[in-house]
C-alpha cells in the first residue's frame, strides 16, 4: 500500500519526465494575410510584435505579432508592383526603408505615415533587399541590379561597390555582427562574394559551391567564421534562374574560403532564421516546406507537421519559449510552435529548458509537500509541534 507522503514525490518524478502540452504545437496553421504572397518581412527591434511585411498587397504593418495586419503608405508608395523587401532602423524604430524591384527605394521617418524617394546614385530601381548596419544605422546597403550599393548618409546618396558585374543580381546580404567590415553577398548566378571594408569593395569566394545561384544568406552570431548559402535548384517550379546543377544548403567553416554541402540538398531555400536563446539552431524556408538544425547547419530535419503550402518564402522566430516561427508564404502568413526544440537544446545564458524547468518545480512541489505531509502526522502527534577579405 502507497504511503500518502509518497504521492507528491510520484507527482514530481511524473513533472520530470511530461511537460506541460499546449495546443497547436509542431504544426503549422495559418494565422494571416490569406491568399496573400509574403515576400518578406521584419521585426521591429524594440518592439518584436510589430512587424512589417512586403507584399502583394503593398507593405503592411502588425501590432500583435501578425494576427491583424493594416495597409502602410496608402498613395504615397508605388501601386501595381510588389514591395521586395523592408527594413527598420533598430536605434530608431519609426525609420522604415521598403524595397520595389522596378521602382527603388522609399524612406519614412515616421514610422509609414509619409515616405519619400531616396534613390539619388542608383544606377536603376531594381531593389532587391535591404541591409542596416548594426553599428551604424545612417551606413545602409542594397543588393540591386548590377552589384551593391551603399549609403553613408541614410539613403540621402548612394555609391555603388566595385568587384560586381553590370548583370549580377544580389539578392541577399549579411553582415558580420562582430566585425561590420565584413560582409557577404548572395548573387544570382555568380555565387557568393565577400567584402572586408565595409562594402566598398567585393570579391568572390566560390570554392566549393556547386550552385552559383545564392538566394539566401545565415551567418552565425557565436562564430562568424561559419555562414551558410541558401541556393536555387533546377527543379524548383519557378523560372528565376537555369542551368544549375545542384541546390540547397552549402557551408562554409573558414569565413568563405571553402564550402561545402550539407545534409539539405536538392531543393530551393528561400530564407534562413535563428534565435539567439538557441545558439547553434538554424531554420530554413524552402521550396517543399521548412527545415531545422540543430548543428549549425551540418544536418537538418523536416518540420512540415500540417503544412500544405510548399513556397516558404521568408521566415522569423519571434522570441519567447519554445520558439515560435512565422512563415511568410505564397498563400499568407503560417506560425509554428517549436516545442520539441527546448528538449534537444539548452537554453543559451545559462538557462535551462522548459522540460527542465518543469521537472524541477515538479522535485520541489514533490519536496514541499512531502515536507507538509510529515510536519502534518506529527501535529497529529504532537499537536503544538550566456581590410583586407579575410
Amino acid at each position: 500500500m502507497i504511503r500518502a507522503c509518497c504521492i507528491p514525490v510520484i507527482f514530481g518524478f511524473l513533472c520530470v519526465v511530461a511537460s506541460p502540452a499546449r495546443s497547436g504545437e509542431n504544426i503549422w496553421h495559418k494565422i494571416a494575410l490569406d491568399k496573400v504572397h509574403v515576400v518578406s518581412f521584419i521585426s521591429d527591434p524594440a518592439r518584436p510584435d510589430t512587424l512589417y511585411a512586403a507584399t502583394s498587397r503593398g507593405l503592411l504593418k502588425s501590432a500583435d505579432g501578425g494576427t491583424e495586419w493594416v495597409p502602410l503608405g496608402a498613395n504615397l508608395l508605388p501601386e501595381g508592383v510588389f514591395p521586395s523587401s523592408v527594413a527598420v532602423n533598430h536605434l530608431n524604430s519609426r525609420e522604415l526603408y521598403v524595397g520595389y524591384d522596378g521602382a527603388g527605394l522609399y524612406k519614412s521617418s515616421d514610422g509609414g505615415n509619409t515616405w519619400q524617394t531616396v534613390n539619388e546614385g542608383l544606377p536603376n530601381l531594381n531593389v532587391r533587399c535591404i541591409l542596416i548596419s548594426p553599428k551604424d544605422p545612417n551606413l545602409i546597403y542594397i543588393g540591386i541590379m548590377g552589384g551593391a550599393a551603399l549609403s553613408t548618409n541614410g539613403g540621402k546618396n548612394w555609391h555603388m561597390s566595385s568587384g560586381f558585374k553590370r548583370t549580377v543580381n544580389v539578392n541577399a546580404l549579411a553582415v558580420d555582427p562582430k566585425n561590420p567590415q565584413y560582409l557577404f553577398a548572395a548573387t544570382g548566378g555568380a555565387g557568393v562574394f565577400k567584402s572586408g571594408n565595409g562594402g566598398v569593395s567585393w570579391v568572390d569566394v566560390n570554392e566549393g559551391l556547386s550552385s552559383l545561384s545564392i538566394l539566401a544568406l545565415h551567418i552565425d552570431p557565436k562564430n562568424p567564421d561559419i555562414v551558410l548559402a541558401g541556393s536555387y535548384h533546377p527543379a524548383t517550379p519557378t523560372d528565376f534562374y537555369v542551368g544549375e546543377a545542384n541546390g540547397g544548403v552549402f557551408r562554409t567553416l573558414d569565413g568563405g574560403r571553402t564550402w561545402q554541402e550539407t545534409g539539405l540538398l536538392t531543393t530551393t531555400v528561400f530564407s534562413f532564421a535563428a534565435t539567439p536563446a538557441y545558439p547553434g539552431t538554424v531554420y530554413v524556408g524552402a521550396w517543399g516546406g521548412a527545415y531545422r538544425s540543430v548543428d549549425k547547419g551540418a544536418t537538418w530535419v523536416d518540420i512540415n507537421n500540417g503544412l500544405d503550402n510548399a513556397f516558404m518564402h521568408k521566415l522569423y522566430v519571434k522570441p519567447g519559449e519554445p520558439p515560435v516561427i512565422l512563415a511568410g508564404t505564397t498563400f499568407g502568413l503560417l506560425s509554428y510552435t517549436d516545442a520539441d526544440l527546448p528538449k534537444l537544446l539548452p537554453v543559451a545564458g545559462g538557462g535551462v529548458s522548459p522540460l527542465v524547468r518543469y521537472g524541477i518545480i515538479g522535485v520541489a512541489a514533490a519536496v514541499i509537500a512531502g515536507a507538509c505531509l510529515l510536519r502534518r502526522g506529527r501535529r497529529r502527534k504532537t499537536p503544538d509541534a550566456a581590410r583586407p577579405v579575410w
